[in-house]
């Protein structure tokens, strides 16, 4: 029997320290193959690329690491892959392994997660795994984490339509609590804009802020990783307010 034919990419870059950690995850699940942005695309959410070309380059790292660049988003880079560079359908993707935690309401922004999106849109299954920090390049836990979830999908595969975003608290193997399956909660950024000149005494403008989470149950993801557990959480993107659409055709139409 062929080895699982594994698309992995992400946000943060081909370079990154992340996918290389994926991959060689990957490597004792599968037959994996990259194909992630040539730079990183972070915050870039389900965009695609239309008003320019797509350039694609061959790219080899250590550990037989293999795969292309895309001059492109996440998106651009799951639909080009299997639209156009791979040979046959891949049997899983799965987008990571990201630095910082994808949770709450911010899931809307991550270029993870939505390249995860894009293989389910596709039919294919998805997982987005992201390390709940931005000041680590150790990876252990997130790969073995990233291992079992990968085989637990191949083996009883997900719903049409829905993705698995997992989020691994940063924190040594021996301190995680278990695992959570969880509901996304939610935690937001709460930004604004600092207004600064360049050397030129151009005007422009710097996002900052802080995360903001008072979900206080394990059931929802932030709670969770808060709380060192492994925060695995089924989405999917049916945008449709079902429970509101009878009370809105009553107002609209029932005068």
């Amino acid at each position: 029997m062929n080895p699982p034919k594994i698309l992995i990419t992400n946000d943060d870059g081909i370079y990154s320290p992340g996918i290389h950690a994926l991959w060689e995850a990957m490597c004792e699940v599968g037959d994996p193959i990259a194909v992630a942005p040539k730079t990183e695309q972070s915050a870039k959410g389900h965009a695609i690329t239309i008003t320019k070309p797509l350039r694609v380059k061959a790219i080899t790292r250590d550990n037989g690491f293999i795969g292309w660049s895309v001059n492109g988003t996440p998106s651009d880079c799951t639909k080009l892959a299997i639209k156009s560079l791979l040979n046959e359908k891949p049997d899983l993707i799965i987008s990571g392994i990201n630095q910082g935690a994808n949770l709450g309401s911010n899931i809307m922004y991550s270029g993870t997660i939505s390249a995860a999106a894009e293989g389910t849109i596709l039919g294919i299954p998805s997982i987005a795994i992201s390390l709940a920090s931005y000041n680590t390049d150790d990876y252990k836990l997130s790969k073995s984490v990233a291992i079992e979830i990968a085989t637990h999908v191949l083996n009883y595969d997900l719903p049409n339509g829905t993705l698995l975003n997992v989020n691994v608290p940063y924190c040594d193997q021996k301190d995680i609590k278990g695992w959570r399956v969880t509901r996304q909660g939610n935690q937001y950024f709460s930004d604004q804009y600092e207004e600064k000149k360049d050397p030129r005494k151009q005007k422009y403008y710097w996002i900052y802020g802080e995360i903001i989470d008072e979900d206080e149950s394990l059931d929802y993801d932030g709670k969770a990783i808060s709380e060192k557990y492994v925060s695995i959480t089924p989405i999917h993107f049916r945008l449709t307010n079902e429970s509101y659409i009878n009370k809105l055709n009553r107002q609209l139409f029932e005068k």
